[in-house]
């Protein structure tokens, strides 16, 4: 078993490939390590008693130790939440289980709705985390479909419309 660098670009990639944050706003997130003492808190709880067992290659149920109430406190603030949002998000459906078992009944129910919302805001964060980044216009799609050609249909069918008043006028 082996502890991945949270902080590290190719963790940061991991996060980006299987949620809505990207690969910037994980390091952002990781950068409060150096400021904020209740998120090095939890993360050494983290890393004590839950990494070695989320982090498994063949974890099953029985292996897992109660962590009831043991993120609780740590819910409440921001960046542990963030952090636990982000981890529930890339594990598997055995491993949410058992996170949730950390947390009460309203922080699960405020977990499960922050994941709902994520997968939706999938699209949205992937153009807020890259917006810098030139694209080629071939690559930019938006249900399968290349949102240029959406314009460019839509422009032709407004200027037909336009072209086609004008003429009915001068008739």
């Amino acid at each position: 078993m082996n502890i991945p660098n949270y902080s590290s670009e190719e963790f940061a990639d991991i996060v980006a490939a299987h949620t809505f944050c990207g690969k910037n706003a994980w390091l952002r997130l990781m950068s409060w390590l150096d400021v904020d003492e209740n998120f090095q808190q939890f993360l050494t709880v983290w890393i004590e008693k839950i990494a070695p067992y989320y982090h498994q290659e063949n974890s099953s149920t029985e292996e897992q130790p109660d962590i009831s109430g043991l993120l609780e406190e740590f819910f409440e603030e921001l960046y542990p939440s963030q952090f636990i949002l982000r981890l529930f998000q890339i594990a598997s459906t055995d491993l949410r289980t058992w996170l949730l078992t950390s947390l009460n009944k309203k922080q699960q129910e405020v977990l499960y709705y922050w994941y709902l919302d994520s997968k939706a805001d999938h699209l949205k964060a992937k153009i807020a985390d890259n917006w810098l980044e030139p694209y080629k216009k071939e690559n930019i799609k938006f249900n399968n479909t290349p949102i240029f050609e959406c314009i460019t249909s839509e422009i032709f069918q407004t200027i037909s419309q336009i072209s086609n008043e004008n003429r009915k006028r001068i008739r």
